[in-house]
């Protein structure tokens, strides 16, 4: 009898201890922006990709990339996943050290950047981006958006004789309306928004193709705190695993993913199921030397005031 109780306290101590090894995850605090770009985050997220890797993961929502890169350089989360890649070179100008880059999204040649478009009121006469000379053209907040905006726009008239202004993503539509605006530069979903509601037309789609950017444009970045990749890499490795497996996902399943994206951005899912996406870039598959190159074209429009060497800022 003594022997059978042995043996039974030992089968439950290590049904115990069995239990308790399987229920334990490493937590990783993920940032985010609720837009198309995170969709890898909310599949891995939804599908138990990250669970796969034994991670629970809190998402950690902003309202701008401002404020999630500097949560991501000050350590507030262990990753961001993720914002504009012009971000990021802001931050490398004071802060090169603070983190690394490990998956783009954006286009990898100049045959047809999906993420910005230029819309006009649905009764504009404005034909073409001739037509600007002299309007008011709205844009996100930031240097680097007004910078895109007054490249893209120069390739067709001089930019001087335009004006930029900068508002806030909710307001551009509105603003377009009410006549606060002639046109707006941005990226997606606005102009589907504004086309959906009658209330806009494309007058160019595509309008970074103007910029002749060969190896295409990272628009977007998703990376890790510095601190997060030494302290913690194999947790680090995980999360990348599981994003990319989210990735591989999301390329094979592109109809199944798109209720995934409406539900975590709050986007009309008629507008998710439409909206055109652009690339997620694996390391392996990016060339350095397109963000480079994307880079010195904004630099050299006085949007950044130090020269950053962008090829040292990835994670292999």
């Amino acid at each position: 009898m003594k022997k059978i109780l042995t043996t039974v306290f030992i089968m439950m101590f290590l049904l115990v201890a069995v239990t308790g090894c399987q229920q334990k995850e490493e937590t990783v605090k993920i940032g985010h922006l609720r837009i198309t770009m995170s969709l890898p985050t909310y599949v891995a997220l939804e599908k138990g990709f990250f669970a796969d890797q034994g991670l629970k993961v809190e998402l950690v929502p902003f309202n701008s990339g401002t404020t999630v890169i500097d949560a991501l350089v000050a350590g507030r989360i262990d990753a961001n996943c993720g914002s504009s890649v012009t971000g990021h070179w802001f931050a490398a100008q004071n802060a090169p050290d603070r983190f690394k880059v490990f998956l783009l999204f954006g286009s990898t040649d100049n045959k047809g950047d999906k993420t910005f478009v230029v819309v006009v009121r649905k009764d504009s006469s404005i034909k073409d981006l001739k037509d600007l000379k002299g309007k008011k053209i709205g844009t996100f907040p930031g240097a680097t958006s007004v910078s895109l905006a007054r490249l893209a726009v120069g390739t067709q008239t001089d930019p001087k004789g335009v004006i930029f202004t900068e508002i806030p993503p909710p307001n551009l539509v509105p603003a377009l309306a009410s006549r606060q605006i002639d046109a707006f530069f941005s990226p997606e979903p606005f102009g589907m928004i504004a086309a959906s509601k009658g209330l806009g037309k494309y007058l160019m789609k595509s309008p970074l193709t103007l910029l002749n950017l060969e190896n295409g444009v990272p628009g977007g970045a998703f990376s890790f705190n510095a601190k997060f990749l030494k302290e913690r890499p194999k947790a680090a490795k995980k999360v990348k695993i599981a994003i990319e497996k989210a990735l591989d996902y999301i390329r094979e399943n592109d109809k199944e993913v798109r209720p995934i994206l409406a539900k975590h951005t709050g986007l009309p899912e008629p507008v998710a199921m439409r909206l055109p996406f652009d690339e997620w870039i694996k390391m392996k598959e990016f060339n350095k030397n397109a963000g480079q190159e994307y880079f010195d074209i904004l630099y050299e429009d006085g949007a950044y005031k130090q020269k950053v060497d962008t090829t040292k800022l990835y994670y292999e």
